[in-house]
Protein backbone atom coordinates (compact mmCIF):
# COMPACT_ATOMS: atom_id res chain seq x y z
CA UNK A 1 0.00 0.00 0.00
CA UNK A 2 1.39 3.36 -0.96
CA UNK A 3 0.72 6.20 1.44
CA UNK A 4 2.46 9.07 -0.41
CA UNK A 5 2.23 12.24 1.67
CA UNK A 6 -1.08 11.36 3.28
CA UNK A 7 -0.93 11.07 7.10
CA UNK A 8 -1.07 7.46 8.27
CA UNK A 9 -4.09 8.09 10.49
CA UNK A 10 -6.03 9.51 7.54
CA UNK A 11 -5.26 6.36 5.54
CA UNK A 12 -6.35 4.10 8.42
CA UNK A 13 -9.60 6.02 8.95
CA UNK A 14 -10.41 5.91 5.23
CA UNK A 15 -9.75 2.16 5.11
CA UNK A 16 -11.89 1.60 8.23
CA UNK A 17 -14.70 3.52 6.52
CA UNK A 18 -14.32 1.30 3.44
CA UNK A 19 -14.47 -1.83 5.62
CA UNK A 20 -17.34 -0.63 7.86
CA UNK A 21 -19.33 -3.88 7.62
CA UNK A 22 -16.25 -6.03 8.21
CA UNK A 23 -14.86 -4.49 11.40
CA UNK A 24 -15.06 -7.78 13.33
CA UNK A 25 -12.79 -9.36 10.70
CA UNK A 26 -10.45 -6.35 10.79
CA UNK A 27 -10.20 -6.69 14.57
CA UNK A 28 -9.69 -10.45 14.53
CA UNK A 29 -7.03 -10.52 11.82
CA UNK A 30 -5.18 -7.37 12.91
CA UNK A 31 -5.13 -8.36 16.58
CA UNK A 32 -6.64 -5.04 17.64
CA UNK A 33 -9.60 -5.43 20.04
CA UNK A 34 -12.97 -4.94 18.33
CA UNK A 35 -14.00 -2.17 20.73
CA UNK A 36 -10.80 -0.27 19.93
CA UNK A 37 -11.36 -0.66 16.19
CA UNK A 38 -14.92 0.65 16.47
CA UNK A 39 -13.88 3.58 18.66
CA UNK A 40 -11.23 4.58 16.13
CA UNK A 41 -13.64 4.09 13.21
CA UNK A 42 -16.27 6.26 14.96
CA UNK A 43 -13.63 8.91 15.69
CA UNK A 44 -14.08 8.54 19.46
CA UNK A 45 -10.35 7.95 19.87
CA UNK A 46 -8.40 10.83 18.36
CA UNK A 47 -4.88 9.76 19.32
CA UNK A 48 -4.56 5.95 19.33
CA UNK A 49 -1.28 4.24 20.15
CA UNK A 50 1.12 3.95 17.25
CA UNK A 51 1.21 0.16 17.71
CA UNK A 52 -2.56 0.07 17.19
CA UNK A 53 -2.39 2.24 14.08
CA UNK A 54 0.52 0.16 12.73
CA UNK A 55 -1.38 -3.10 13.26
CA UNK A 56 -4.36 -1.71 11.33
CA UNK A 57 -2.13 -0.32 8.58
CA UNK A 58 -0.38 -3.71 8.28
CA UNK A 59 -3.77 -5.43 8.00
CA UNK A 60 -4.92 -3.14 5.19
CA UNK A 61 -1.56 -3.41 3.42
CA UNK A 62 -1.73 -7.21 3.52
CA UNK A 63 -5.28 -7.12 2.16
CA UNK A 64 -4.18 -4.89 -0.71
CA UNK A 65 -1.20 -7.14 -1.46
CA UNK A 66 -3.36 -10.28 -1.33
CA UNK A 67 -6.03 -8.78 -3.58
CA UNK A 68 -3.42 -7.62 -6.10
CA UNK A 69 -1.73 -11.03 -6.15
CA UNK A 70 -4.99 -12.95 -6.70
CA UNK A 71 -6.63 -10.39 -8.96
CA UNK A 72 -9.50 -10.04 -6.50
CA UNK A 73 -11.07 -6.71 -5.73
CA UNK A 74 -12.90 -5.97 -2.48
CA UNK A 75 -16.67 -6.16 -2.84
CA UNK A 76 -18.63 -2.94 -2.81
CA UNK A 77 -21.21 -4.26 -0.30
Amino acid sequence: MRINQEPVMVVVLRKLDEHKGRLPEVARVSGVPYQTVTKIACRLVRDPRISTVQALLNYFASRTDTNAATGDTPSAN
